[in-house]
């Protein structure tokens, strides 16, 4: 595995199993020792690239602390630090997901947008009812979140970063606090996005 992300990341996403071999010292066919075939080892990398980045993201989604703006500008920017930082990482996850795709699978990369929504969609609804409003609202609005800032990421570094990060994490966070903004408002909550939240409760959803 440690090989593999190393070639990725050096050589981008179109690595062969021979590159991989020689980087982790290897003939080639002491890879399949360990995987069923180069589709087995190419997907079972794809899956290690999707949980570091889910990794990366916990942090900031299950501990949440400070005001509504430095939250939401905390998880934004752990997203795009990461992927802008492992283009080829992110990319090797996307080609993998389109493969699946054509073969009638699932796709690896609606997976992880799924748990990282899912942990969003826990914080949201946790500070919802902890305003006393109607948690349900928390699944699309956070699935809705997580698609803008993952579509518009891949985007920015697609197209030769228009801009550079810190306008496009603070870009992002602006409009993730304006949807958030207008849910808060339909339940009656006006809240200051620079005053600190109140510390959530243990939660098992």
């Amino acid at each position: 595995m440690a090989a593999a992300l190393d070639v990725i990341a050096d050589h981008g996403p179109w690595v062969s199993t021979d590159q991989i071999a020689e980087r982790a010292g290897i003939a080639r066919p002491a890879l399949y020792r360990h995987f069923a075939d180069a589709d087995d080892l190419y997907d079972t990398v794809a899956l290690r690239i999707g949980e570091l980045l889910i990794s990366a993201m916990a942090p900031a989604l299950i501990r949440p602390a400070g005001s509504a703006r430095e939250i939401i500008t905390r998880i934004v920017s752990t997203f795009v630090v990461w992927t802008s930082g492992n283009p080829f990482l992110y990319q090797y996850v996307i080609s993998r997901s389109m493969e699946a795709a054509q073969r009638g699978e699932r796709q690896l990369a609606a997976d992880v947008r799924e748990q990282i929504a899912e942990l969003l969609r826990r914080l949201l609804g946790d500070y919802i009812v902890l305003f006393e409003g109607d948690p349900r609202i928390a699944d699309p609005l956070a699935f809705g979140l997580a698609g803008m800032v993952e579509s518009t990421t891949a985007r920015w570094i697609a197209v030769d970063r228009q801009f550079d990060r810190d306008q496009l994490i603070s870009h992002l966070a602006g409009w993730a606090w304006a949807a958030i903004d207008v849910v808060l408002r339909d339940i009656g909550v006006t809240l200051d996005p620079d005053i600190a939240l109140p510390a959530l409760p243990e939660s098992d959803s």
